[in-house]
């Protein structure tokens, strides 16, 4: 079924699919065609992607800063935002971002004191609900078609279940990891073929939890609420210009 790339994706189906599914680890789905041979399988399960607080994106000096800002506060020192207004450290619009995070900090610091919720527990500014194509194979020997097997099932097998849960549960993402193991990195044909045709995108400003089985791949996201919209399109442009993959 699979090329040599695709044997750790075939040995997951034959060897622990059934498991997986059976235990709701994931819900694997086996595409046949009428004749009964395998066409493709796909796994969903549930994720969760989420941002960093901003005092984990800053820069080392400005972190340093806002350190000093917070042990002040904490030591009830006289801080106020009018003290640095002269200061050529940072512009104003900056010295505002930076006291706005210090104070957040000594927020979350108390906060964590008085619920004991610490050493088991992430924190971040913001999660969202996703929903994570863990699989997404075709059978290589599988003969070809006049609309690309991974093109036509996603965008109507995989697209409207997707659609179906959202309409009962909120999620924002729609998230896979792409195992493209192209040697040319400027082509990169399966990352490409996932944006192109699939409309997924690179992740920004946000943070996606990666397992070690995913280690080699490319992250990749798309809104749940595009979903929909993005569906009409690419039926509008494969008419117009085809897909080749």
């Amino acid at each position: 079924m699979a090329t040599e790339e695709g044997k750790e994706l075939e040995k997951f189906l034959k060897d622990r699919a059934w498991e997986a599914d059976s235990e709701g680890e994931t819900r694997v789905y086996l595409v046949k065609d009428e004749n009964g041979s395998v066409v493709l399988f796909f796994s969903l399960k549930c994720g969760l992607l989420y941002k960093k607080y901003q005092y984990d994106e800053l820069e080392e000096d400005k972190r340093e800063f806002v350190n000093l800002l917070i042990e002040a506060i904490q030591q009830k020192d006289d801080v106020t935002l009018s003290n640095y207004f002269d200061s050529e450290m940072y512009s104003t619009r900056e010295m505002e971002e930076l006291f706005k995070i210090a104070h957040s900090r000594v927020e979350l610091k108390m906060e964590e004191n008085e619920l004991r919720d610490g050493e088991y527990t992430l924190k971040v500014e913001e999660c969202y609900a996703a929903i994570e194509i863990q699989h997404l194979c075709k059978n290589s020997v599988y003969k070809k078609t006049d609309v690309p097997i991974g093109f036509g099932i996603f965008w109507e097998i995989i697209v409207p279940l997707v659609c179906e849960i959202t309409n009962k549960i909120g999620c924002k993402y729609l998230y896979l990891f792409a195992a493209d193991h192209s040697m040319n990195e400027e082509v990169r044909k399966l990352v490409q073929y996932y944006k192109n045709e699939l409309k997924f995108s690179d992740v920004e400003d946000i943070m996606l939890i990666k397992p070690y089985y995913d280690k080699d791949c490319l992250g990749l996201v798309q809104e749940v609420s595009k979903l929909q919209y993005n569906r009409n399109a690419v039926w509008e442009e494969f008419s117009d210009v085809g897909c080749d993959i």
